[in-house]
Order: C-alpha cells, then structure tokens, then sequence
C-alpha cells in the first residue's frame, strides 16, 4: 500500500511571508486557499505586537463571516478586538459619533437607518437633506452607489475628531471579500491608509467577483498598486494535491510540481461508450467500480456539459440499477446580469425554511442581515413560497419589488427566465437542497460547488485548441477526493502528454492512471 507523504503547500514561502509583514499588504488569496485562517493567524500576531492602547479591526460583508472570524481568532489570542460588517463599522464608528461635528448640531446622532422604499433617493443632497430633517439614514435609489460609505468619508475628510480617534482607536485594518467592494468603500478604505497612516490587510480573489449587480468594481484590485506589498495564496485545500497538481499543470503551471510518487487520484479512463449517446455507459461506469477506481459509498458527481447528454447518462445509470439523480442547468444558469439573486431566490422559493431560509438567502447575496432589512426582504419574497396562487404575472411583480428594493434594475428577459425556472417542474431539481449522494448535471450548474469524487468526459474540452479553459478548470476543481476523466477524445490525452514531456516528466503515471 502507497502511503501519502504529508501535503506539501505550495505557496509556503507567501504565507510565511505575509505574517512577517509589517506594512499594508493584499493578499489575492484563490478559492480554497484557507484565506481566512491566514487573516485570522495575521490579526492575532499583530494583535500580540501591540504594546500601547491600540487594537485592530476585522470588516467582512456579512454577519456570519464575521462570527467566523471572531471564532477562529478565539483559539489564537486572547486579545480583544472589533470585528463588524462593513456597514456597522462606517455607521458606528464614523458617521453617527461625528455627524454633528462634520455638517452641525442640527443633525441628530439618534437617527434611525431605514432602507425601504419610501427612505430612498436619488442625489447625495437629498439623503443629507433626509438625515437633517427627518432624522433617518437611508439608501441611494441606484444600489451600485454607496450612501453609508460617502458620507462616512465626507465626515472623516470634515472632522478632525474623527480622524484623531481613528488613529489613535486602529493600528491596521483587516478587510475581507475586497473583490466586492465598490467605489465608495475603496476611496474611504484608501483614505484610512493614506491620510490617517492605518495599515491595512486586504485579502479576496477578483476571480470570485460576483457582486457587480450591487456595485462591485472587477477591477479593484487594479486600483491597489501604490503602497501595498501583494501576496498570492494558490494551495487549494479543498482539492486533493494530486488533482490541484494537474489542475496547475494546465492552468498554473508555475506552481506545478513533478511528484515523485505515482498518482491514484487523478484518473484517465478509456472509454469504450458511444460518445454521442451515451448507450453503453453504465459499462463504463461499472468498470470504474469493478477496479476500485470510485467508491459507489461516497458522493458522486458525473458533469457534461449539456442538458441532454446528462439526462442520457442519467437514464442509463439508473436503468443499470445505479440511482442517480439528475440536475438541471436552468434558464437562469445562462450568465445572467442578475442571475445569483435569481439563483438564490429559487432556492428560497423551493426549500422550506429549515432547508433554506432568509438568513441563507442574504448571506448567499451578502446583504448585511439586519432586522428591518431581513424583515422588509422576507415579506416581499416569502409570498412566492405559496405554490397554489404564484403565476407568472404575480411573481413579475414580486420580482419589481424586490429589485426596487435592492436598488437593482431587471430585464424583462429576466424576468420571463426565471419564471420558467420556478414554474416548470422540469427544473425542480435544480433548487432542491436534500443531500443526494449520487448526481448528474452541467458544469455550468456546478460552478462554487464540490464533490468527493468527478467524473468527467475529454470531448467537452479542446484545450489543446485553447478553448474551454475555464470550464475545464472549473470541471476539475470541483472533485475533493477523486477526478475522473474518460478519454472519448483522445487528442485531449496527446494534449496532456505533451504537457508533460515539457515539464520533464518522463513517467505520465507521476500526474495521472490511466486505466483501460
């Protein structure tokens, strides 16, 4: 028997490094990478270094990775510090202590935060106008700008005060999810650093930069080049390092490494199936149990890449006797501008509460989950949970309220796909969130999901052409434990046998098994 030699990380010599730092750093940290057990392990030794009243703050999205954090920093140092949501830093530690100090006494530090619609405007004048004279703190109408975070920086650039305590509260600053900031928080982040000499700690992945519908820039960390030193976590933690490794070997290359030991987790398979139909691929299928290539006891995941061809394997696994269950890719799956709130949303309308509930829906959107927007969210959208009386001219309306709500604009097209997606049970599947061991879907639906074992087919990606690149990687990175690649195009196979001989490997058995 082969016994595995401890995980080496890759990226090593980074992560020592970015806890010797002691100037403001961005940490670009790939999905999996443990990117907040290293801010967490970095607030802790700075925490430890401080030897005056100072202290340090940890700012994320949403109320849960902040819980997160404060959590993991438990086991780490006992030291006290703040750990708040973006919005409930601004608002509590710059805009209500200093609003009066900035724009006058005539604006009450007990105002109340409202984000209905009837607290909504237009222009930066009428929020401040609002603030003064009905004493409620509101949005912009246009969700892509930030109200909390340009008139937090209007205070901090008007009140001296407020810049003397922030100097005096924050020795650095830790910022989670950066990849999702928008304008608005980068300028008032940038000016912690610049005018007020705060560190700060940046981490995210602008691969990960899903929240454009809200105002999220996919350039901001372009905008990080002067005074940061940069960092690059890619050891995937969640992949077996056999499958990382040949994920790296065609899509990272600088951090691919020539293994000493063969490999057992990264399977290339012959394929003896008909590649358009699929007729005889429960052979195949068993073929990989008889050789112990899989474990029929643990999740299994097959992807294709498209409908069709899933419901094929589907249909002919299960009229072998195997159960598996197949998972559509949706209208809404089809690159939408707004298709992760209508994603979400489905889930919400398909699951009970226990399942899937409106705490999941906004931490899924990363809308900070406070009581009255929890509360005005839920009673908009909870009516689309009553089958009996949702058609498609009531959930049209409930979608214009709740994009209303959110600040979002929203198409008809939209509109008409997720109506198909939520009315015709073809895609119930889809949203169902009951733990099915056994699968078949798209690689369009499995992208920010995992699997312990994948199985895959080589025709769907021409990478020796360059084509397909992302949803190859994505295909890969989805499998924890086992990937399985049958070989039913074997330009695929010459493609990453020349791979190899470039890097030196003289046994392909060092990066994959191939197995008739």
């Amino acid at each position: 028997m082969q016994i595995k030699q401890k995980r080496k990380i890759i990226d090593q010599e980074q992560r020592d490094a970015i806890l010797q730092d002691r100037e403001s750093i961005v940490v670009s940290a790939s999905a999996g990478s443990g990117k907040t057990t290293i801010m967490v392990q970095k607030l802790g030794l700075e925490l430890n270094n401080i030897k005056n009243h100072k202290t340090v703050a940890a700012i994320t999205f949403t109320v849960k990775a902040k819980e997160e954090i404060k959590k993991k920093s438990s086991s780490i140092t006992d030291e006290t510090f703040v750990a708040m949501t973006n919005d409930s830093f601004v608002e509590s530690e710059i805009i209500r202590p200093f609003i009066q100090d900035a724009f006058g006494k005539e604006y009450s530090k007990e105002y109340t935060v409202e984000y209905g619609a009837d607290f909504k405007f237009d222009s930066f004048e009428d929020g401040l106008e609002q603030l003064k004279q009905q004493k409620i703190l509101g949005t912009f109408r246009n969700n892509k700008e930030n109200f909390n975070f340009r008139l937090a920086l209007k205070v901090l650039e008007k009140s001296v005060a407020c810049q003397e305590y922030l100097k005096a509260k924050y020795e650095m600053i830790f910022i989670d999810e950066y990849q999702d900031s928008d304008l608005d928080m980068h300028l008032l982040f940038m000016k912690l650093k610049e005018s007020l000499n705060i560190r700060l700690f940046i981490v995210g992945d602008k691969k990960q930069a899903i929240y454009t519908w809200r105002g999220a820039m996919h350039n901001i960390f372009d905008l990080l080049d002067q005074g940061f030193t940069k960092y690059e976590l890619v050891t995937n933690f969640r992949c077996d390092e056999e499958i990382e490794n040949y994920a790296n070997l065609i899509h990272n290359h600088k951090y691919f490494k020539v293994s000493r030991n063969e490999t057992s987790n990264v399977i290339f398979m012959n394929s003896n199936h008909n590649s358009f139909n699929f007729n005889s691929f429960s052979a195949d299928f068993q073929r990989l149990l008889d050789n112990n290539s899989i474990d029929i006891n643990k999740e299994i995941t097959i992807l294709a890449n498209y409908n069709n061809d899933a419901i094929n394997i589907t249909n002919r696994l299960n009229e072998a006797g195997f159960n598996f269950v197949f998972i559509p890719r949706t209208p809404i799956d089809e690159g939408l501008p707004n298709g992760l709130i209508l994603k979400e949303l489905a889930f919400f309308i398909k699951n009970t509460n226990s399942v899937y509930s409106i705490h999941d829906f906004l931490e899924k959107l990363q809308i900070d989950d406070k009581r009255q927007v929890r509360i005005n969210i839920e009673n908009i959208i909870k009516k689309l949970r009553n089958k009996e009386v949702v058609k498609a001219e009531y959930i049209t309306n409930v979608l214009y309220e709740l994009f209303a709500f959110l600040g979002v604009s929203i198409s008809e097209e939209e509109i008409s796909k997720f109506c198909i997606s939520v009315c015709d049970d073809q895609y119930d599947m889809a949203f169902r969130l009951a733990e099915e061991r056994h699968k078949v879907m798209t690689v369009f639906a499995s992208k920010g999901l995992e699997f312990d074992q994948v199985i895959s087919f080589s025709k769907y990606y021409k990478i020796y052409n360059n084509e397909n690149l992302e949803n190859h990687y994505v295909c890969v990175t989805r499998a924890k434990e086992k990937f399985v690649m049958f070989i039913d195009d074997f330009l695929y196979y010459e493609y990453i046998a020349e791979l190899s001989k470039d890097s030196k490997i003289e046994n392909l058995n060092r990066i994959l098994c191939y197995k008739d």
